[in-house]
């Protein structure tokens, strides 16, 4: 897979938005959430870009810029994925995960991440599982349709009480 990120910046935000669009489009029909990332657009971007706090990279696959990922500096050693988008045509490709992970080998100061996504999306769980991300048990309600799950990783941490068994047969 020939995958890179490179810092965003500002002569690449109407691609990222247009992409941004296409790839929560699906999510914001479903949910309605007002906050979705849908909704959002360059005055967001623009405002990320000129935060310290933010890290923003555009994720190219093959390439082809397929979409972004941003991550927010919460405290000394605390980040949050805030946004991550692959355009439709690039999902399920195994993008999401690996470039989660070349990301945190990017933030060498980090010491814990964290996340969240609509808990009935399974292939975002299963992406996010297999990039050492954890269950916390934390829910937010958006509304009657959205609820999000809170996911954690502890870096240098191996949660040994976290085994998925898989089902008898």
């Amino acid at each position: 897979m020939n995958l890179y990120i490179e810092k965003a910046k500002m002569e690449d935000i109407d691609e990222l938005d247009n992409i941004q669009k296409a790839a929560f489009k699906r999510l914001y029909a479903i949910y309605k959430d007002e906050k979705s990332p849908y909704l959002k657009g360059v005055d967001e971007m623009i405002k990320w870009l000129n935060l310290d706090k933010i890290l923003y990279w555009k994720i190219y696959y093959n390439g082809h810029l397929c979409g972004g990922i941003a991550y927010y500096k919460k405290s000394e050693g605390e980040y949050y994925l805030a946004r991550l988008y692959i355009h439709p045509q690039y999902q399920s490709k195994g993008i999401a995960k690996q470039v989660i992970l070349l990301c945190e080998r990017k933030i060498l100061d980090a010491k814990r991440y964290m996340l969240d996504f609509p808990i009935d999306q399974i292939a975002n769980r299963k992406c996010y599982e297999s990039a050492g991300y954890i269950d916390t048990g934390m829910r937010e309600v958006i509304n009657s349709k959205l609820t999000l799950a809170i996911y954690e990783k502890v870096v240098g941490y191996t949660n040994y009480l976290y085994v998925r068994q898989m089902p008898k047969k």
